[in-house]
């Protein structure tokens, strides 16, 4: 289980901290395991082979060139691996696309650290968030809530988690 202090002080990687090389399958699993594992169950695997397989098949994402993978392909897991727990699929694609209509890919991307990172601290240290909202109708907005959502589900997690500790049978 993951500590307050590690949720606060959770960095996700920027665009251009992601392998700017082509990345085999089982690279790319070792590398968002490694981003992601602060976020998983004990045991859990957050991403396989088979769930990035589908998700080409069904058309989430485009297919890999000559079986490796990109930039491109890890911040899209990225984001899908820690949204599905929240939201399906579909809803999370419905956001990437509202964001792609304003942002690139990287700069989407970014944002979605960004959002997610202050979520994070947000919630997990019971602050205020007093940045001004986003305009309704943005890939900003969902971003912001979509972080806020998942950041309140990690805190309710952390909270029954640690209470379930003190509590008797």
């Amino acid at each position: 289980m993951f500590t307050n202090k590690e949720i606060i002080e959770y960095h996700c990687p920027r665009w251009d901290e992601l392998p700017d090389i082509e990345l085999y399958m089982d690279q790319v699993l070792s590398v968002l395991e490694r981003k992601l594992k602060i976020f998983a169950e004990p045991e859990e695997k957050i991403i396989t082979s088979t769930m990035i397989n589908n998700y080409v098949k069904q058309k989430v994402i485009k297919p890999p060139l000559n079986k490796r993978y990109d930039r491109y392909h890890l911040a899209y897991f990225y984001v899908i691996c820690v949204l599905k727990r929240i939201f399906s699929v579909s809803e999370i694609c419905v956001g990437i696309a509202k964001l792609h209509q304003t942002y690139r890919t990287a700069q989407g991307y970014d944002i979605f650290c960004d959002e997610l990172e202050f979520a994070l601290r947000t919630v997990f240290s019971r602050e205020s968030d007093n940045r001004p909202v986003p305009a309704e109708g943005t890939g900003e907005l969902i971003v912001r809530t979509a972080a806020m959502a998942f950041a309140n589900f990690m805190y309710t997690k952390y909270l029954v988690d640690k209470d379930s500790d003190n509590v008797e049978s």
